[in-house]
């Protein structure tokens, strides 16, 4: 019995045995985790590419377009369906298959203005240079006052689109904001009277 006495049983302090148990719930939740993103599939985005052969100048909603689904859709128009890009036409022709970007395509804004023109102005009268490509700008002209009369300001054109933007950056062009619009020749030749007649000014347009 002295011998039954002096054995006794070995008891561990719970919190060590609750150690135990969390650090075995995180060592299977881990592994899980591990299984499940070497077993998920990658994800895809659908992207728009031409389903046949594809003309240039025809809107989207008139061409066979289809959809693919990528790893990654950088430079890429994403999407189902055309949806708002109904419209809008591809500067050039696409052959089968080839994706879509949208620098291939033109808005309908430029649809009735297929030529392109240049202005150089100081970013006061530019928005400070806070413009971008696709945004539409009103163009006012100045003239300046003469001996019996004030400066007069008129709307010369409405919602013209931008194509191209170049912001100077240092140097004698860090002032400068070159813009290069879509225009017709009509309004070619309106701006290019304009630029002639006193100070031109962006106004853009909220969307």
């Amino acid at each position: 019995m002295a011998l039954l006495e002096r054995v006794r049983p070995i008891s561990l302090p719970i919190s060590w045995l609750d150690r135990r148990t969390m650090l075995g719930i995180l060592l299977a939740a881990l592994a899980g985790a591990v299984v499940l993103s070497l077993t998920r599939p990658p994800t895809v985005v659908p992207v728009l590419v031409a389903g046949g052969d594809l003309p240039a100048g025809t809107p989207l909603s008139e061409l066979d377009i289809s959809v693919r689904d990528v790893s990654s859709s950088v430079g890429l128009v994403e999407g189902n369906t055309v949806g708002e890009l109904a419209d809008w036409t591809l500067r050039v022709p696409l052959a089968a298959g080839e994706p879509i970007s949208p620098s291939l395509l033109v808005p309908p804004q430029v649809g009735d203005s297929p030529d392109a023109l240049a202005l150089s102005l100081d970013r006061s009268h530019a928005v400070q240079g806070n413009l971008s490509q696709g945004d539409l700008v009103d163009v006012l002209l100045t003239r300046p006052s003469s001996f019996d009369e004030a400066p007069v300001t008129e709307l010369v054109a409405a919602g013209v689109y931008i194509l191209d933007v170049s912001v100077g950056e240092s140097g004698f062009d860090a002032d400068r904001v070159d813009v290069v619009l879509a225009v017709d020749r009509d309004l070619a030749a309106e701006l290019a009277n304009a630029r002639e007649s006193g100070t031109i000014d962006l106004v853009r347009v909220a969307p």
